[in-house]
């Protein structure tokens, strides 16, 4: 269980950086008059945040890796959202660096 959960913690920590720096690019994105969005992912059923930057959503999901590591046990299900959750950060997050990275060029 300490492998999975070390390997959820990497996840988490790598997903942070990039979490920071597509937070800081949207906030000078909005004061440019852009970035109006009212959330990152609408109408998501994986997670109960609902806002326009990412650190929120990647909270979320490290607090379930917390009670997990706390609890020293879990059930499938909320392991499944878990890796549900980081998968579709770290896609969304590539997504929109992709995006910036193209415009930038």
């Amino acid at each position: 269980m300490d492998t999975l959960l070390n390997q959820l913690d990497d996840n988490l920590k790598e997903l942070y950086r990039k979490a920071l720096d597509a937070d800081a690019l949207l906030d000078n994105l909005q004061q440019q008059g852009h970035a109006k969005h009212q959330r990152i992912f609408a109408d998501n059923s994986l997670f109960q945040a609902s806002s326009n930057r990412f650190m929120p959503y990647l909270a979320e999901t490290a607090e379930q890796v917390a009670a997990m590591r706390q609890s020293q046990q879990f059930n499938t299900a909320t392991l499944q959202r878990v890796v549900k959750q980081l998968k579709q950060l770290h896609s969304t997050l590539a997504d929109f660096r992709a995006v910036i990275t193209k415009q930038a060029n």
